[in-house]
């Protein structure tokens, strides 16, 4: 049987989009431009004879069809990483090996504290070190660091976080195209989103 797909990168894009309700953001995720995310959606579009989202001056609407179209996207994405799981035996249970920056070593930080208390659960080891150059060569496979310029070719996630002073202070956390949306990588975001 042969199945009848859209081109899978306009779904990736859609997806990504969808969650965030931005192009910008759905690029950052997939490390290409926003502009590219926005012609794979209109190549999706396109193909599927539906409009999926309301693009407005600030930000993104879904149609209905786009999200009729999304929770189903979405569990076959979650389907297609729950079986690459259980088939890559190395993908299975790893834990990521994180870098800290040594700026975030020093303000007592809620989430860094909780961060360390999870370590048999998220990551096999911590390294303190702001180079770009341990991710970009796989020495670690994510890096929280001053929220600074985005690394062309990394996946970057931002969060807000406080010190116990109640100083905000903007992080961001650097990983590897690949392991971005892993078990390891949502469950260390989730972490950092509620710290």
């Amino acid at each position: 049987m042969s199945y009848r797909l859209p081109p899978l990168n306009g779904l990736r894009a859609f997806e990504a989009a969808a969650r965030h309700l931005s192009f910008k953001r759905a690029a950052d995720e997939l490390c290409v431009t926003a502009g590219a995310v926005s012609q794979q959606l209109k190549a999706l579009e396109t193909s599927l004879g539906v409009q999926l989202f309301r693009r407005l001056p600030r930000g993104l609407l879904l149609t209905d069809a786009g999200e009729a179209y999304l929770a189903p996207i979405s569990d076959a994405f979650r389907a297609i990483s729950v079986a690459t799981e259980q088939v890559a035996p190395a993908l299975r249970g790893r834990r990521l090996r994180l870098g800290l920056s040594p700026a975030l070593s020093k303000p007592s930080l809620k989430a860094i504290d909780t961060l360390r208390r999870n370590r048999d659960r998220l990551y096999s080891k911590l390294v303190i070190t702001d180079d770009l150059k341990e991710v970009i060569d796989g020495t670690i496979d994510a890096l929280l660091r001053p929220n600074q310029q985005s690394p062309p070719g990394l996946h970057v996630d931002r969060f807000d976080l406080r010190t116990a002073a109640g100083q905000p202070l903007a992080i961001a956390l650097v990983t590897l195209p690949g392991l971005a949306g892993c078990r390891e990588h949502r469950e260390l975001v989730k972490l950092l989103r509620n710290g």
